[in-house]
């Protein structure tokens, strides 16, 4: 079971690309991920209820018969309401990762401790008009903070820069705390966007357009690794 409380930062982070199913196609899911086999670190799943955001799209008992296609650990983020009753069973499920929102959880800290003694990570989630600022506190707490740079519930948005902000405010925490914690965004990343919240601290990248819509998946996310890389001076 992982400690509830601070740890040391490993001060060589690399970059972590999570593609997201979301922008594959659902037809052939398995097939999808298998795709990025040997390219993606994570694969990030979108979880929503149609409920805390107005889009509806797959829930535990796909999770868990998707977990059988792939060893590519899940990162699980969790759009829905009432998270401490259904995130510890993705846990359970086999999630390498998960993220809940701050605006649908009363206390972050317990759920975050649930979520470790059933096996995963533990994330925090901001969403793009929810500032950050009340939730550094909770930092030695979590695996991993992210950062909406859209706003939660619909893939294909555009990035927007100025969220970035918040980004930088978890890096200065993180860092000056000596806090291993993975700084997550999502939202428009791509090609022209990575750079940007990899220069601004971020170090786990999820991308769907960017990597579902290329010609060659893999590829698309060796060179958003390379990218990010490069800017974060790990090239």
């Amino acid at each position: 079971m992982l400690s509830g409380g601070p740890r040391l930062r490993v001060v060589e982070r690399s970059p972590i690309i999570a593609p997201s199913i979301l922008a594959a196609d659902f037809s052939r899911l398995g097939e999808e991920v298998r795709a990025i086999e040997g390219a993606a670190d994570w694969v990030h799943v979108d979880v929503m209820d149609n409920h805390f955001v107005p889009n509806l799209t797959i829930g535990l008992p796909v999770v868990t018969s998707l977990r059988k296609a792939t060893t590519i650990p899940f990162d699980v983020h969790l759009m829905i309401n009432d998270p401490q009753r259904w995130a510890p069973a993705y846990a359970e499920a086999g999630a390498y990762n998960v993220t809940f929102h701050a605006e649908a959880c009363e206390d972050p800290v317990a759920l975050a401790k649930a979520l470790r003694a059933a096996g995963s990570k533990a994330g925090l989630a901001i969403d793009r008009d929810t500032p950050v600022e009340p939730y550094l506190e909770l930092l030695p707490y979590l695996d991993t903070i992210l950062i909406m740079t859209i706003k939660a519930g619909f893939g294909g948005q555009s990035f927007m820069p100025e969220l970035l902000g918040k980004v930088r405010d978890v890096r200065r925490r993180a860092d000056v705390n000596d806090l291993q914690i993975r700084i997550e965004v999502d939202g428009g990343i791509a090609a022209d966007t990575i750079e940007q919240a990899a220069e601004a601290g971020a170090d786990a990248f999820v991308a769907g357009t960017a990597v579902y819509g290329a010609a060659d998946p893999a590829e698309a996310i060796r060179k958003l690794r390379a990218l990010a890389a490069g800017r974060m001076g790990l090239a």
